[in-house]
């Protein structure tokens, strides 16, 4: 099975909105351990104070957890769209509370301002993270790489996994195990906690 890398973001995206919509904090949880990294990566190249970085992040992924119910749209867009603005809400406040005094500190904000308005940048930077995450995809053995799909992007129960593929649901519980490994030694640089 070859992999349509547009088909797969649309059924990942549906997916995780879907589940994330219904309260699922377990698919709001992959999709913090997805893009948590990779969006307080983004947020450090403008914003000079780690702490604030992580803070603008994690108030992204709050905003969306309370908005649940109304998220419609690509998610992976929007997360990055959505850091991107807290960023440039930072970077307004900042440079307009800074005083005159502070130069550097003020012309450090307006540059980082600039380069963060290029909205061009940030469409790569997704762009990246998602070919990353297809790429990996695409490495996995073909039956695994299948039943990994049926059961976290589908969302089917290991028995109706091992009913459609006519394998054992002991042979479904492997190769998610090793599925899970991969994903996770192959997305590492963008998963926080592990």
């Amino acid at each position: 099975m070859i992999l349509d890398v547009n088909r797969e973001s649309q059924i990942t995206s549906d997916f995780l909105i879907k589940n994330i919509r219904e309260g699922n904090e377990e698919a709001f949880k992959i999709l913090f351990e997805l893009y948590y990294s990779k969006l307080l990566y983004v947020a450090q190249n403008y914003i000079s104070n780690k702490e604030d970085a992580e803070e603008i992040v994690q108030d992204v992924f709050v905003k969306i957890w309370k908005k649940r119910a109304d998220i419609s749209i690509n998610i992976n867009g929007y997360l990055f769209k959505s850091t991107k603005n807290s960023c440039l809400d930072y970077l307004r406040s900042k440079k307009n509370k800074l005083s005159r005094s502070n130069n550097t500190l003020q012309l450090e904000a307006v540059i980082n301002y600039n380069a963060l308005s290029d909205s061009s940048a940030s469409l790569l930077l997704e762009k990246e993270l998602e070919q990353k995450i297809y790429a990996s995809l695409s490495l996995l053995p073909e039956k695994c790489k299948r039943v990994f799909i049926k059961s976290r992007i589908e969302g089917l129960k290991n028995k109706e996994i091992s009913d459609e593929l006519d394998i054992s649901i002991k042979t479904v519980e492997n190769h998610m195990s090793k599925a899970i490994k991969h994903m996770r030694l192959h997305l590492r640089e963008f998963l926080s906690f592990f």
